[in-house]
């Protein structure tokens, strides 16, 4: 059976062609005279079989006032107003079709319409396209929030299209509120389903791969660095800290239960272990500014004046008969380690 049972019919372009595709049954809910008297799961979506053949029936006898052909199940609410349109006949001419409550369809005179000031048109862009504003109304939809912002209808039914019920908010300031009351008002359609990404077989799917590749500098694994056991020396262990290299156990050193362990890229720098807290009272012996020797490092950048070397800093001195301290490292309360003092 075809999507739309009006369609089959007529042989018109009664249906939406986008709505159609997804099985929705808008063609029949816009319908004037159609009712719905079936639960969902009776009938297509709810509209009996009976009802549709009534429906088929009035719609033969009413001509579209655009293509001025027969099918036009959709008739203008305003009171007093005789016209009626196909779906897609109506679009083109500035009809409007209301997709919550009663679903009530407007022609062009009478639809429902917003205070958009001709000024700010020529002033602004489409926030979602960044293009030129169309200088006709009708293709155009303002905000309620976000000092009215306006923005092209095609790109707001794009973007509902999208974004879905769930996730249909205010581009800018992120209204849930007042914008899709006031999208549904003037004709948006906000599908009742999840987001299209969330739909989409697989799209999350890279997410639940785990790394599985060796990054060692020598991989000791007869397997190959793509190659792991479960447990025991040849498990893989990843990054502790971003989880995208990894490592098997005895290919770094780790225990055969270890389960810790960082790239080079985390790990701490070699410079953080050059730290020496506030608190401590020993200075480091093998810090960066000394050689091994114990010999003080200079730079060889300073050429013929290297200044001051090892032997012109000032030595401690005891305390004086007077009770005053002499200008020494002792006297600022900073001990040196004998491993630290220059061998003799």
């Amino acid at each position: 059976m075809p999507s739309c049972f009006f369609s089959f019919i007529f042989h018109s372009r009664f249906c939406l062609g986008s709505f159609s595709k997804t099985n929705s049954p808008l063609c029949q809910i816009l319908s004037s005279k159609l009712p719905q008297r079936g639960q969902s799961n009776r009938g297509f979506h709810g509209f009996l079989p009976e009802d549709i053949k009534k429906e088929a029936a009035r719609a033969s006898r009413k001509i579209c006032f655009v293509c001025k052909k027969k099918g036009a199940a959709i008739s203008c609410q305003k009171d007093h107003c005789v016209r009626n349109f196909h779906l897609p006949c109506g679009q083109e001419r500035g009809c409007l079709s209301q997709f919550f409550g009663e679903y009530k369809s407007f022609c062009g005179k009478h639809r429902p319409t917003q205070d958009i000031q001709q000024g700010k048109l020529r002033e602004e862009n489409c926030v979602l396209c960044c293009e030129d504003l169309s200088q006709a109304s009708v293709e155009n939809i303002q905000s309620p929030c976000c000092s009215q912002t306006i923005y092209h209808r095609k790109c707001i039914q794009k973007y509902a299209h999208t974004s879905a019920k769930h996730f249909f908010k205010c581009p800018q300031c992120n209204n849930r509120e007042e914008f899709p009351q006031e999208m549904l008002r003037m004709g948006i359609h906000i599908p009742d389903r999840d987001a299209a990404w969330e739909l989409e077989p697989g799209a999350f799917s890279e997410l639940y791969q785990r790394y599985q590749h060796c990054d060692a500098p020598t991989c000791l694994y007869e397997q190959g660095r793509d190659s792991f056991e479960e447990e025991g020396k040849w498990c893989l262990v990843l990054c502790a800290t971003c989880g995208s290299h990894g490592t098997h156990r005895d290919c770094s050193f780790l225990r055969c239960n270890g389960k810790k362990w960082e790239c080079e890229e985390c790990s701490p720098s070699a410079s953080a272990t050059d730290y020496v807290p506030e608190n401590s009272n020993d200075l480091p012996c093998c810090s960066s500014m000394f050689h091994p020797q114990g010999q003080f490092c200079r730079d060889s950048s300073l050429g013929e004046n290297p200044g001051p070397s090892w032997n012109d800093w000032p030595r401690p001195y005891p305390e004086s008969s007077g009770g005053r301290r002499s200008h020494s490292w002792q006297s600022k309360g900073v001990k040196i380690p004998k491993s630290c003092k220059k061998s003799q």
